[in-house]
């Protein structure tokens, strides 16, 4: 290793990026990525290394039942091919093979319904007018967004932690490092060993997972070569799959609204003024227009938590000593620059 960072435990990064690392690990850490640039290069290759690899996630192993019947007919259906091929058989040997045929067609039904069995119960959890809560059976705790929907088992694997979403929510996942969470979403997987972490997947539409503490792994896997596409998101940073593409992609890093559906609270932190309007023009369905051009230029720090739309925009108005008018949903900012007054 060079002489910068000769000091660093390869382990140590291993679990860092792996959320296994204690406070004291994560604080020696982030020392010594302030210490150069190179360091920082470092810990990108190693989170690069396990992005591409996939070598470190398990690849999806589902039981399908709809198969296992499917087998089990094909065998029935062997059998009944086989006896249009004979042309004489003697009683005892008839019922020999349909005892035979019997006691198989048995044996099959039983294992299904073993493999049935041993599969734990399944809890839906819907939401439809109102965000839901819950905690799950390890102790993470969700927020369900409106239209949203996630299944679980009633109690988890020894091995891993695995859910089915369809639409929004929001995880505070219980840190464990033996059994990593796994979000199916369509085709493609999340995994965390213990962070919180935003994920939007409504059928038909893109994948957006936004992550506000930890490290979280987005993934698919080729149904046919079972090659890994993978990206590792840091808190703070937002990744994506579009509809038909299959590789995960970075998206920004800039996500303080990440979770505004949940708690209605919108954290601007040095944003230009183009910005927090789309933001607002998608959360409260109005539209914002500007006289100028250069007001988009103009850049906002401050807090809305439960404010009205008006509120917000007579705040930004007298912020930035703007005058605006409303004509049913739509709001017109007039003014000539961007003043020095800001928040």
């Amino acid at each position: 290793m060079n002489k910068n960072f000769s000091h660093i435990d390869d382990q140590l990064l291993l679990r860092f990026l792996l959320g296994e690392a204690n406070e004291d690990e994560m604080h020696q850490v982030q020392e010594w990525l302030q210490l150069s640039e190179e360091n920082q290069s470092v810990l990108d290759s190693y989170e690069n290394l396990w992005a591409e690899t996939g070598k470190l996630t398990p690849k999806p192993v589902a039981v399908d039942t709809p198969m296992v019947w499917k087998k089990m007919s094909n065998r029935i259906d062997l059998y009944e091919e086989d006896k249009k091929s004979v042309k004489t058989i003697s009683l005892k040997s008839r019922l020999t093979l349909f005892s035979s045929s019997i006691a198989a067609a048995i044996i099959i039904m039983f294992g299904v319904y073993q493999l049935l069995l041993k599969q734990p119960q399944q809890i839906l959890i819907a939401s439809t007018e109102e965000v839901l809560h819950d905690t799950l059976p390890d102790g993470t705790n969700i927020a369900l967004n409106k239209n949203s929907n996630i299944t679980y088992p009633e109690q988890f694997t020894k091995n891993e932690r695995r859910v089915k979403l369809e639409g929004e929510a929001f995880f505070k996942v219980e840190h464990d490092k033996e059994k990593p969470f796994i979000i199916e979403t369509g085709d493609a997987y999340i995994q965390v060993l213990g962070t919180s972490f935003n994920v939007k997947a409504y059928e038909n539409n893109e994948l957006e997972v936004i992550v506000t503490e930890g490290l979280v792994k987005i993934y698919t896997v080729d149904s046919e070569t079972m090659d890994t596409s993978a990206i590792l998101l840091k808190a703070g940073q937002k990744g994506r799959i579009r509809g038909n593409e299959q590789k995960p992609i970075y998206v920004s890093d800039n996500i303080p609204d990440a979770i505004f559906w949940m708690n209605y609270t919108l954290i601007f932190n040095d944003t230009d003024l183009k910005k927090v309007f789309n933001l607002i023009e998608n959360y409260y369905n109005v539209e914002i227009k500007v006289n100028n051009d250069k007001i988009y230029d103009c850049r906002l720090s401050t807090t809305f938590t439960n404010n009205s739309i008006n509120d917000i925009i007579e705040v930004i108005a007298a912020t930035f000593e703007f005058e605006f008018t409303k004509e049913n949903n739509t709001y017109t900012i007039k003014g000539d620059c961007c003043a020095a007054k800001k928040n």
